[in-house]
């Protein structure tokens, strides 16, 4: 989320050939502070998500690693729009993608997707709507179908005779577990069940005028470069594991109707402890967040500290002795993104505070 030899693979302890099928449930799935690293292909070529039915056995070794994304999975209500989204317990960032979050909630009924934000020129946009990733306990067999109608983004105008523009979406998706067996990647040969999901979006954009709502009409949409209504499909083949290396799908693909796989994304490694973030305290205040040039840190009650600044990575890129009760530090020279910062004690390095804060340029 190594080789593939069988007989390397199991004197390192990685991978369980299955005999039978298995069964998936909460505890075998990614939780708080857990980073997951994947390598993805976004040219695979001539592979297929393969066969169906029971006791199958897929090798997937031939992809070329495009690019590394790792999924930081972190307490949710430090993600910007947090305020407007409910029934979170979990939130997931991209290396990918460093100017949206993602909210999960997770629990012993599956592991669903709750909303989304993300900024677009410069403004935070925020998005609640449902969507099931997996259904637990999942076995072969486990199906489950859902439609989901909501508005999921509005906005007053007040110009142009507009009074106010929304986006309403529904989402029709159906899931199937139609396979178990052995799966084998780069990162070794897991007994798995394969979900195969289809998911279907239609987006519409209305216009308030006139005292009612509308669908925006060919001409406005073409002034502002949209589409009045949108469909989309995807179809997403992953294969779950039991397997406590992995606590995440071992292999996902994306492909049409037809069968072309457009990419294909699998587990580099165990999972790993990602940035940990403690609740934050009333004595510590970062501002401003978002910030485009200086962060300032106040507190009343610091003494032979250190600050350190890591990207969402994990990996440190500033670090400053500090003693005083107030603190300003240049951040000029980061790229936009998500960071993290922890205070620490010099001496001990006992970690008094850890948050995070948004750049943005």
């Amino acid at each position: 989320m190594k080789k593939n030899l069988l007989s390397l693979i199991t004197l390192l302890g990685v991978g369980v050939i299955a005999n039978a099928q298995i069964t998936i449930n909460d505890t075998h799935i990614v939780g708080m502070n857990d980073a997951v690293e994947q390598s993805v292909d976004t040219m695979p070529g001539s592979i297929t998500i393969g066969p169906s039915g029971a006791n199958q056995t897929w090798n997937f070794t031939t992809m070329t690693e495009r690019y590394v994304d790792t999924l930081i999975f972190s307490n949710h209500t430090g993600f910007p729009g947090a305020g407007s989204i409910t029934g979170a317990n979990l939130g997931v960032t991209s290396s990918a993608d460093d100017s949206s979050w993602t909210f999960l909630n997770k629990g012993t009924s599956g592991l669903f997707v709750v909303g989304q934000s993300f900024y677009q020129d410069a403004q935070l946009i925020t998005l609640e709507y449902p969507s099931t990733i997996v259904t637990f306990p999942s076995t072969m067999g486990t199906n489950y179908a859902g439609n989901w109608w909501g508005i999921i983004f509005q906005q007053y105008v007040g110009q142009g005779g507009i009074d106010s523009v929304r986006m309403t979406r529904e989402a029709i998706t159906s899931s199937n577990v139609d396979a178990w067996g052995n799966v084998t990647t780069s990162f070794g040969t897991f007994a798995s069940i394969r979900q195969n999901v289809n998911d279907v979006t239609i987006d519409t954009i209305w216009l308030y005028q006139g005292g009612s709502w509308n669908v925006i009409d060919p001409f406005t949409a073409s002034m502002l470069g949209v589409d009045p209504i949108t469909y989309d499909t995807i179809n997403t083949a992953r294969w779950w594991t039991d397997n406590p290396s992995s606590k995440f799908p071992v292999l996902e693909m994306e492909f049409e109707n037809n069968g072309t796989v457009n990419s294909v994304t699998w587990q580099k490694s165990s999972p790993f402890v990602g940035v940990e973030e403690m609740n934050v305290k009333p004595m510590f205040s970062l501002y401003p967040n978002p910030a485009k040039d200086i962060i300032s840190i106040t507190t009343d009650k610091i003494e032979n500290s250190v600050i350190a600044i890591f990207d969402i990575t994990g990996k440190q890129v500033k670090s400053v002795d500090f003693n005083d009760s107030a603190i300003s530090l240049s951040i000029n020279d980061l790229d936009a993104g998500v960071y993290f910062y922890s205070v620490s004690n010099r001496t001990s390095g006992k970690v008094i505070q850890t948050n995070k804060f948004i750049v943005t340029k």
